[in-house]
């Protein structure tokens, strides 16, 4: 892995300024720090100032774990063209699904009667996706481990980890890399730049069409071949895209002036 803020990098993001690029996004760890609730995750201001402004230069999506109705809330006022839920379950374009999967049903119910007394272990029900957050457990391995018993025999499921977190998706569910395909083909772009910072988002750096993958952390273990040394880290790549625009439009001019009108 290299990293995407380098001398290296930056003919690379220049490639994607000239083409004009689909610019992905994942959210919790990648648009906004990870925190103790999941609930109260949200853009720093000057992330939000720096999307939006990223957003009316490039085609933008954000491809999230989290209900689409849920991030969609957090990104109000950014224009976007996909905002992507539960994975890639949930589509990005059209009305928000809110219709429950009947297996999303029954495997949280069954799960709410297995781990409904451990401390510090929380389900959250995404309707079309199940997430079990143990962040906040006092003994984390132990938490881990119930956790793990407890899905281990839910029928038709896939499962997959991520930090302090295990999620349950129907089988046939899509993942990030086929919602990041399905925004490619949608809008008749060949390039996309990808931004994650877990396991879930390795089958989008892997994906046809994905010809930059940044990881936010550094990793031996992902796909992705450039990555963020940290979260914070994405507000310098917002700003290493934006000026990669700057550079072609006459003399800055045009997204100089987009740049004194959000105040970033």
């Amino acid at each position: 892995m290299r990293p995407i803020l380098s001398e290296a990098g930056s003919p690379v993001l220049d490639a994607l300024a000239r083409e004009r690029a689909l610019l992905v996004f994942d959210f919790d760890g990648t648009l906004a720090p990870i925190v103790p609730r999941p609930a109260d995750a949200a853009m720093r201001a000057e992330t939000r100032t720096l999307l939006r402004v990223a957003s009316l230069l490039y085609p933008c999506a954000v491809v999230s774990g989290r209900a689409r109705a849920d991030v969609a809330s957090r990104l109000e006022g950014v224009p976007l063209l996909a905002v992507v839920g539960n994975h890639g379950a949930e589509a990005g374009f059209g009305p928000v699904d809110r219709s429950p999967r009947r297996e999303v049903v029954a495997w949280a119910e069954a799960l709410r009667a297995e781990l409904g007394d451990a401390e510090g272990i929380e389900l959250e029900d995404k309707g079309l996706s199940l997430a079990i957050h143990y962040r906040r457990a006092p003994d984390r391995a132990a938490a881990r481990r119930r956790v793990r018993d407890a899905v281990a025999g839910l029928p038709a499921a896939r499962v997959f980890g991520g930090r302090a977190v295990a999620n349950v998706v129907p089988a046939d569910a899509p993942d990030k890399g086929a919602a990041v395909a399905e925004l490619l083909h949608r809008i008749g772009w060949r390039r996309a730049l990808y931004a994650g910072d877990d396991v879930t988002d390795e089958d989008a750096f892997a994906t046809d069409g994905v010809a930059v993958a940044v990881r936010v952390g550094r990793t031996h273990a992902s796909r992705a071949g450039w990555y963020l040394p940290a979260q914070r880290e994405v507000d310098a790549l917002l700003r290493a895209l934006i000026e990669a625009r700057r550079k072609l439009d006459r003399a800055g001019e045009c997204t100089d002036a987009l740049l004194r009108a959000t105040g970033a």
